[in-house]
């Protein structure tokens, strides 16, 4: 019996043990919630070189950090409600916390004739995306110098590679949002493999030098046609503030 005693025990302690490791994990994947304001712009031809649809935003340099958020998402929420958009651009004028925001996204979360409002905010994981990796080959792109831009990858990416010579070798981020071979790859078909912030991975083949064409697959970076709901968060109290004028994977 008390054998039997003992045996439950340890039962009961290896599931607690489990249960707190696998919320550790979960905290440790999730983004941080970022308290900051948001204010409102108009025009999507940002600094990414990608369109956010109406429901777009733009970030402070800090977080742009180079064109790192380009094409990732964030959950963002007002007095109204949560909104989820699409990083396309960077804030030069925006201070750490500070995003900016389409006027319909704006919309969504707050009364658009306050002009800013206090929120809460994070990066979304694996939002869901109607459509697979797409890449667009810059339109002066040759043999000699290639620079193209992956569209539709959801996650925030830390790399993208290119095959030459059955050897992968990183392209560089440029600010733009494009992955740049300063010394070209051939005329091509390119074989590129893809990573994201949480080292999820996709190849591709078959990536033609067709400079302006946006070249559609179906390969996808994570698995699941869905992503995870916009997240409703408490915002702060609103706080009347004046209309400023300037406008790899993680294991446990």
């Amino acid at each position: 019996m008390a054998g039997t005693t003992v045996l439950a025990a340890l039962a009961v302690t290896v599931w607690v043990v489990s249960f707190l490791r696998h919320d550790a994990c979960a905290a440790a994947e999730a983004d941080p919630a970022v308290t900051g304001r948001a204010m409102y712009y108009q025009g999507t031809d940002g600094h990414c070189s990608i369109s956010g649809g109406e429901l777009y935003a733009s970030v402070s340099s800090g977080e742009y950090a180079g064109s790192r958020l380009c094409g990732g998402y964030l959950d963002v929420t007002g007095p109204r409600g949560t909104v989820r958009v699409q990083v396309v651009d960077s804030c030069p004028s925006c201070r750490s916390g500070e995003v900016d925001l389409s006027r319909a996204a704006f919309a969504r979360i707050a009364d658009p004739g306050a002009g800013v409002t206090e929120v809460v905010y994070r990066t979304v994981r694996d939002p869901e995306l109607s459509r697979g990796l797409a890449f667009r080959v810059h339109k002066g792109s040759t043999a000699g110098w290639l620079a193209l831009q992956v569209i539709d990858h959801g996650n925030p990416l830390s790399g993208v590679e290119l095959l030459r010579d059955d050897e992968w070798h990183a392209l560089d981020r440029g600010s733009d949002g494009y992955w740049v071979a300063p010394r070209g790859a051939g005329d091509g078909p390119f074989q590129l493999r893809v990573s994201d912030v949480h080292g999820q991975r996709a190849t591709v083949k078959g990536v033609g030098l067709a400079p302006g064409r946006v070249q559609r697959t179906a390969v996808r970076l994570y698995e699941g046609a869905k992503g995870a709901e916009p997240v409703t968060a408490s915002p702060p109290a609103p706080t009347p503030l004046p209309l400023s004028a300037e406008g790899v994977r993680r294991r446990c």
